[in-house]
């Protein structure tokens, strides 16, 4: 058998382009089913996040799988893939596994050392399991993946004051206002993000924070944690005339707030300035608001250009996060080639990986 992964990440490619390609939590368990089949693999697993997609596959050896995955991405999302496929990035055998274990970790994070990764992974991994698309050898690898990550994270410093993206979306809205303790704070989704913003804003002592989903239930269970205000979804637009700043991590199929929206708002806010940070793939928030005179769209890979303060002393940690990598490699190799006797596994030369992509 074959381990391969397929992807695209915050390095290869724009939002704009990560999106088309995503899959939402609701539609991911068919999907890992439909990509099984249709590609007859072995095993596989979506991981699908805000800065990558990444297909896991373990297939029969000697046998180009790279076509058919590619042709099931464009199947699935009604795209051409020809304007994306130099976007994508391919490793197989060892290779694979150190780019996951890398993932997991957060060492291939848009911020080093981040801990959300780690829950992401560790969802796709149980949201796969549930689907039935994973077996012997991806679970082993994702459990070694998880308990690598975890590994990483009490023997080395790489998260010494430890950042996020909602910690870093939090440090660009003071970046922008100077001081959050007077500003009123909308969270549009109740996810891991949304937990986590509500608990960086707090110890900024934002003044005050709405909470608002689809679901109002869910919304107040996550307002009552912090002493926020719960909204029902279908009237969050109106309470924007009093909102200072909007941070979207919903992660809906289309967008919720267009340019219109916004455009309307403004007299009625005395055109008064409304910062909103787009944290969600697929984005939440229409990108022609930007266009809208007083209104600030960031979107998640404006917040690349945040500097990390702490970046420096994650960055000497790389070495010794690299050997762990590579000793959890190591076993995991051992025990594949126990369960797959005579592996062929090899780095691919440049012309090879230019074949495999066309």
């Amino acid at each position: 058998m074959d381990l391969i992964v397929i992807g695209i990440n915050h390095k290869t490619a724009p939002v704009e382009i990560r999106e088309k390609l995503s899959f939402s939590p609701k539609e991911i368990i068919e999907a890992n089913r439909l990509l099984k089949e249709s590609v007859f693999l072995k095993e596989s697993l979506i991981l699908s996040t805000c800065n990558r997609v990444e297909i896991y596959a373990l297939c029969d050896r000697g046998k180009d799988y790279l076509s058919g995955i590619k042709s099931f991405l464009g199947r699935y999302h009604g795209l051409g893939l020809s304007e994306y496929e130099e976007r994508m990035y391919v490793r197989e055998g060892r290779e694979a596994v150190e780019h996951l274990f890398s993932v997991a970790a957060g060492l291939d994070s848009m911020v080093i050392g981040e801990m959300e990764i780690s829950g992401q992974v560790k969802k796709a991994y149980q949201d796969a399991r549930q689907g039935l698309s994973t077996g012997k050898v991806l679970n082993r690898l994702f459990e070694k993946a998880l308990n690598t990550a975890k590994k990483i994270r009490t023997k080395t410093f790489i998260g010494q004051g430890a950042v996020s993206v909602s910690s870093v979306a939090v440090r660009l809205a003071e970046k922008i206002l100077g001081r959050l303790d007077d500003k009123t704070v909308l969270i549009i989704g109740t996810g891991a993000v949304g937990e986590q913003l509500l608990l960086y804003l707090r110890k900024n002592d934002v003044k005050s924070i709405l909470v608002t989903n689809r679901t109002l239930e869910k919304a107040q269970g996550l307002a009552d944690t912090a002493r926020a205000t719960a909204v029902a979804f279908e009237n969050f637009l109106d309470r924007l005339v009093d909102v200072d700043i909007v941070i979207a991590s919903a992660g809906a199929p289309h967008h919720i707030i267009h340019k219109n929206d916004i455009a309307s708002l403004m007299p009625r806010r005395k055109q008064q300035p409304l910062f909103i940070i787009d944290l969600a793939v697929p984005r939440d928030v229409d990108a022609g608001v930007n266009t809208v005179d007083n209104a600030y769209l960031y979107d998640i890979d404006d917040l690349k250009r945040i500097v990390d303060e702490n970046m420096s002393l994650r960055k000497n940690e790389l070495g010794d996060c690299s050997r762990i990598i590579g000793n959890a490699a190591d076993i995991f190799m051992g025990w594949m080639a126990k369960e797959n006797p005579a592996p062929s596994y090899r780095r691919r030369t440049a012309e090879e990986g230019v074949k495999g992509e066309m």
